[in-house]
């Protein structure tokens, strides 16, 4: 029997189907192929939440008497199952007593968070609960009035936004947990709905596996021997062999969205920040002062600064790469002042410099590539996934680029597997569709030939001319590409740097693609910077090196960043560990037991002979492990890597030359040692070779127990450890700058600079003084808003640090329609917004309005009277009534200023028409 066969004859059970793969793999195999989604799958789950909610469902099915297919591995077949659960219904219009309701919620276990992010959390916010049930995906939101259920939804995690609405739930708030019994017992309640057949798939290998989880749990033998006799009497056992051309699990289409990465740069209660007028102090929170929030900031001895919120503009994050602690300024006097004074004299000259860069580049003309034409319209939609917001954004970027006269020079940037090589492949696409030649220049021999493939199989359908110079080709293999890329009979060449060796010549090049630029040495670099003047160039990295990120963020290099993961995507979860035997061994059982692959990184060719006799001692014999490093031969390393990809090898020791472009599935572990000799930008992009399908992945830090690790290791591992969320490469590269030092960005003059003002404020005045060396910088009108009610958003309606992201947020808010969604998000997540909230955002709405007018500041004296101050002497008392003729009555001179007889309100609309 084939795979395909399997298929059908899944599909056209008419009865309760109990399926039993000899792997994980198939099942998955299976599952992209059924057309009906109504199977439940039970393999692969670590996280005892998980096979809750599987078991759930399964007796949710089995009480519905609902045709059940049940496709399960050995992992499946080991599990622990419970029998019975507590359903607690939830309608809309029902009466709940809320305390009633949130006594379940602890007795069931549940723990209260301010935001629920994982199963078993609840959250109280005014009249809303939120909780994460055990059976469902998507955690549930119910809003009350007084003890009547008003709305129930799912809401997203990542956003908190409401999904859709319900009208009745039935959640699982507990599980029997006196209750541990074997799959046996699963099946006779799937037997006991309805005449079913069990099928076991190889049994030979099954049995074998049998046998081995019976020798790693001694104390389970009798248990385990028990279910496979009772499982060899019922079940029909099939041979199942793999179809010609099958393929581990066909691609399925990405919807839109995904996972947003956390920003690591929010300011929170005990963070340094600094203030463009005051310089750094430490920010102690939020205090409610005669109806305003203010933010308190300490600065030297008892030296407080209280900030209203409009002020948040001038704080940024103190972000530097000092260990010790930044000096606080006392406030009356003049020390920040004299050195700001000073250092802005050296951030104009450097401005200057900057200018004269932009000024050159701009003037450098490059070739107009033509619109895309149906070809390429036709190569775009055979991507076989749907792009993301920021993937189609990049590629829009790269496009219009190429076709204008400049000569592009653009980063994208985008965490591993967020889609960077198909915006690179399509800008080589066009460009070849317009009879240029592209060279694609990759850090290792290794990566090179990843794209090589990847890019053959993208252009297979076409007729382009492709080739791989590596040093794996013989020396007559090699002089023969170079003579096609020299006569143009080549269309894309890809290669290491040897690419940009004095002997490589192209008839026609019109494009060159870097990836991981970083990783080049400085003669590369150096050669780079010439071919940059006049070729169009597109840098691919998921964590810009500082200089980079600064060269773009200034405006010398434009940059793309795609920051939204594809949908489907989980967060690789790390682990710290000890390097003690059991640690080290229980990591990588818990891979091997579900049949996944595991990288050891162990980044010193001297002693990994030695690691790897440690590695063979402690696990079992059957485990297979290699072991490879930049100094064995590359065809050598290329042996290897493919025997990894094919599933040959267990266990991959490495140092870390697999961190670019190694992308197996299947490894979905990896441990790495000594993580204070690595840099912050290397362990993520080494995190990164894990999660790269739809399995949950681990990356374990490796640390001795009995030995300290230093601070800049520490600040790493805790940094690592808050980025949970997938994505968070661009603003890790900020943050690697903070940990590692200043020094190397923007050059030594700049040093001080940094030092003063912090990462993030020198980088905006330097914008400012650039802008207005130019003679384009536009101070703009910050009108001020005095309201005669309490404007703000108390602590009982939203907590901590989340309060002062909602006020960051209300400050971006531009335009009326944005003011209106965001409160529509806050009555969602947060309930019914209170008055003194309803006040801030209707102030917010007025200044909006106030500053298309022109208006400097508008004062609300009471209900009926109001004064109006304007930007200019265009503007006068004596202007307006002019303006204003008949309407006169309502209006009076108060100095240079407009006394009204009315609301403010109604003052805007009389004069915005």
């Amino acid at each position: 029997m084939l795979r395909e066969d399997v298929v059908k004859l899944i599909e056209n059970s008419g009865e309760n189907l109990v399926y039993i793969a000899s792997s994980n793999r198939n099942i998955d195999v299976y599952a992209s192929q059924i057309k009906s989604k109504n199977f439940i799958k039970i393999y692969d789950i670590q996280e005892k939440e998980e096979h809750d909610r599987v078991n759930l469902e399964l007796l949710e099915r089995i009480g519905k008497n609902e045709k059940l297919l049940v496709m399960l591995s050995l992992e499946g077949i080991l599990q622990k199952y419970f029998l019975e659960s507590r359903f607690f219904t939830l309608k809309v219009g029902e009466n709940i007593k809320r305390k009633e309701f949130i006594r379940v919620l602890e007795e069931s276990g549940f723990s209260k968070n301010y935001l629920v992010e994982n199963r078993k959390e609840y959250s109280i916010r005014g009249d809303i609960i939120d909780f994460y049930p055990l059976n469902f995906l998507e955690p549930v939101r119910v809003e009350f009035f007084g003890d009547e259920i008003e709305r129930i939804t799912f809401f997203s995690v990542n956003e908190q936004k409401s999904l859709e609405k319900l009208e009745t739930v039935s959640v699982v708030l507990k599980r029997n947990d006196n209750q541990n019994v074997s799959f046996l017992e699963i099946l006779k309640k799937i037997q006991s709905v309805g005449k079913t057949k069990v099928y076991i798939e190889n049994f030979e290998i099954f049995e074998l596996k049998f046998e081995e989880a019976i020798l790693r749990e001694r104390e389970f033998e009798a248990e385990y021997r028990v279910i496979l006799e009772e499982l060899k009497k019922i079940a029909e056992l099939i041979e199942v062999k793999k179809s010609e051309g099958d393929s581990y699990i066909k691609k399925t289409i990405r919807n839109k969205g995904g996972v947003k990465y956390r920003d690591i740069t929010e300011i929170k209660e005990g963070d340094f920040i600094i203030h463009e007028n005051y310089g750094v102090g430490l920010y102690l929170g939020l205090n409610e002062i005669d109806g305003k929030e203010y933010l308190t900031i300490k600065y030297a001895g008892e030296d407080r600064l209280f900030v209203p919120l409009e002020g948040l503009k001038k704080i940024e994050r103190y972000i530097n790469h000092s260990e010790k602690e930044p000096e606080l300024y006392g406030l009356g006097r003049k020390g920040f002042k004299k050195k700001k004074e000073k250092l802005e004299k050296d951030m104009l000259k450097f401005a200057k410099e900057i200018i004269a860069i932009q000024a050159k580049r701009e003037l450098a003309k490059g070739y107009n590539f033509s619109p895309d034409t149906i070809w390429q319209q036709e190569f775009e939609e055979k991507f076989p996934f749907v792009e993301t917001k920021d993937q189609r954004a990049a590629i829009e970027d790269v496009k219009r680029d190429m076709e204008s006269s400049k000569v592009m020079d653009r980063i994208v940037c985008g965490d591993v597997g967020f889609g960077k090589t198909e915006v690179a492949i399509r800008a080589a696409f066009k460009a070849i569709m317009d009879g240029k030649q592209v060279m694609l220049i990759a850090p290792t021999t290794v990566l090179a030939q990843q794209h090589y493939q990847r890019v053959a199989e993208r252009f297979k359908d076409y007729p382009i001319n492709i080739e791989l110079l590596s040093r794996l080709k013989t020396d007559k293999e090699q002089k023969e590409v170079l003579k096609k890329a020299f006569q143009g009979e080549l269309d894309l060449l890809i290669g290491t740097h040897r690419l940009l060796s004095n002997d490589i010549k192209l008839k026609n090049l019109g494009l060159v693609i870097i990836d991981e630029e970083q990783k080049f040495g400085v003669k590369a670099k150096e050669k780079l910077k010439k071919i940059r003047n006049n070729v169009d160039m597109l840098t691919l990295t998921a964590t810009p090196i500082p200089r980079t990120l600064n060269y773009a963020l200034l405006g010398i290099r434009d940059i793309s960043v795609i920051e939204t993961a594809p949908d489907g995507r989980i967060p690789v979860e790390m682990k710290v560990i000890d390097s003690t035997d059991e640690e080290i061994k229980s990591a990588i059982m818990k891979e091997i037991i579900r049949e996944g692959q595991v990288y050891y990184i162990y980044n010193r060719v001297i002693g990994m002979n030695d690691k790897l006799d440690e590695l063979k001692k402690i696990l079992p014999k059957f485990i297979t492990i290699k072991a490879i490093h930049g100094k064995m031969a590359p065809e050598d390393i290329k042996k290897v890597l493919l025997e990894f990809e094919k599933g040959e090898i267990d266990i991959l020791l490495s140092t870390t030359i697999i961190e670019n472009g190694i992308d197996i599935e299947n490894a979905n572990t990896i441990l790495i040692e000594k993580i204070d000799k690595l840099g912050l930008a290397q362990i993520y992009q080494l995190r990164g070779r894990v999660g790269r399908g739809n399995r949950k992945a681990y990356c374990y830090l490796v640390v001795e127990a009995d030995k300290k690790m230093g601070k800049k290791a520490t600040m790493r591992k805790e940094l690592l450890e808050e980025l949970k969320d997938i994505g968070g490469g661009f603003q890790l590269s900020l943050e690697d700058m903070r940990i590692r030092g200043a020094g190397e960005i923007l050059g030594d003059k700049q040093h001080g600079a940094i030092e003063t003002f912090g990462y993030n404020l020198y980088i905006k005045m330097l914008k400012e003084e650039i802008e207005r060396e130019k003679g384009v910088f536009v101070s703009k009108i910050e009108t001020k808003i005095k309201l005669k009610k309490s404007a703000y958003i108390p602590e009982e309606y939203i907590e901590g640090d989340e309060r002062l992201k909602i006020y960051r947020r209300v400050l971006e808010l531009e335009d009326i329609d944005e003011v209106l969604e965001f409160k529509r998000e806050l009555r969602d997540r947060f309930g019914k917004i209170p008055l003194q909230t309803l006040e801030l955002l209707r102030g917010v709405e007025i200044k909006i309005r106030a500053q298309k007018l022109k208006i400097v500041e508008i004062e609300e004296l009471d209900e009926k009277q109001i004064v109006i101050s304007f930007d200019n002497e265009s503007m006068k008392f004596e202007k307006i009534m002019d303006i204003i003729g008949s309407r006169r009555g309502k209006y009076q001179k108060q100095n240079d200023n407009l006394l009204y007889s009315g609301t403010i309100e109604e003052f805007l609309l009389e004069y915005e028409n």
